[in-house]
């Protein structure tokens, strides 16, 4: 499940982003996610002390619905979701609407309001009821999301919106001709940095937004590999500076050795979700997943985010530790 914290982003957004229509509401969802969907379900919450928005893939046989219910049902429950709103992206327009039809039926079952369901496919739109009404079969209703007013903002916000989440995905693919000789060979003769050289380097990296070079790259390989050279990284872990550990740790992934991936991509998973980003957290916990199944800190951020755990808990976290 892709997690999104709501209203969490540093620095916030001047104005929100308000939803008055179905179509402001389906432009809204790819700014949220970061991506456009697709065969997914994604849920929107309202009301909860710390709402968070949610994405699934859409389940292909009706054995798997009670399991997708519970999958957004529990979190939402636990943290007290007042309302929510659904929408369903799938072409299969009769399945899409049993499944949200389902997915509603747990909401309310649990107390929660269902504000709204939508179903949308290609640029068009139809409401979901209880029971299915004519207009579910109809020609829908056309919505232009990428030329939506929301869509406008977001880019002049310097927002980003990918095609689907397999773009998302290939942000942290390898390289297709493989690894950097050059960073093969720094790996070779590189021996493991100290504490306060990783902290320096990060410092730099960090204050000057550059692109690491091989050697750079192998000293933060060697460091996301040992635990108390990890230490550095999420010390200074933060939701202000998780951005920019994001990118760093982005460009690491993408240029780290196959039997070098696991550890960056986990380091990786856990800024992601510290800066409220669920969709590259999971990409990240996937990809770590490819080399190492059993990957401690991939598994971590993996329950963190199928528990819709705030991404705030991390600094209440560090505050604990440091009293």
């Amino acid at each position: 499940m892709d997690t999104t914290r709501a209203g969490t982003a540093e620095p916030p957004a001047p104005e929100p982003y308000v939803s008055r229509t179905p179509e402001d509401v389906l432009a809204a969802v790819p700014l949220v996610l970061g991506f456009e969907p697709a065969e997914s379900l994604v849920m929107l919450t309202f009301g909860a002390p710390r709402p968070f928005h949610a994405r699934v893939d859409l389940p292909r046989h009706r054995r798997d619905l009670g399991d997708l219910v519970e999958v957004l049902r529990e979190p939402a429950v636990r943290h007290g979701v007042a309302r929510v709103l659904l929408v369903g992206y799938d072409p299969d327009g009769p399945w899409a609407a049993e499944v949200l039809r389902a997915v509603a039926a747990g909401m309310e079952a649990a107390g929660i309001e269902v504000v709204a369901c939508l179903r949308a496919d290609r640029g068009r739109w139809w409401p979901v009821g209880p029971v299915t009404a004519p207009c579910e079969r109809g020609p829908g209703t056309a919505y232009d999301a990428a030329g939506h007013r929301f869509r406008a903002r977001s880019v002049v916000e310097g927002r980003v919106t990918l095609p689907d989440r397999a773009a998302l995905a290939s942000g942290l693919a390898p390289h297709p001709g493989g690894p950097d000789p050059d960073l093969v060979d720094a790996l070779a003769r590189a021996v493991p940095p100290s504490v306060r050289r990783v902290d320096a380097l990060l410092d730099v990296l960090l204050r000057t937004g550059e692109r690491p070079d091989e050697d750079q790259v192998a000293a933060l390989l060697l460091a996301a590999g040992q635990g108390r050279l990890r230490e550095p990284v999420q010390r200074r872990l933060t939701r202000a500076s998780a951005p920019g550990l994001v990118d760093l740790w982005s460009e690491v992934v993408r240029r780290a050795p196959h039997d070098r991936v696991a550890d960056a991509a986990g380091l990786l998973a856990l800024c992601a979700w510290v800066s409220g980003h669920g969709a590259l957290a999971w990409c990240a916990v996937d990809r770590a997943r490819e080399v190492s199944p059993d990957h401690g800190l991939a598994g971590m951020v993996a329950t963190l985010l199928e528990a819709a755990v705030p991404p705030q808990e991390w600094e209440t976290s560090l505050c604990r530790l440091a009293g």
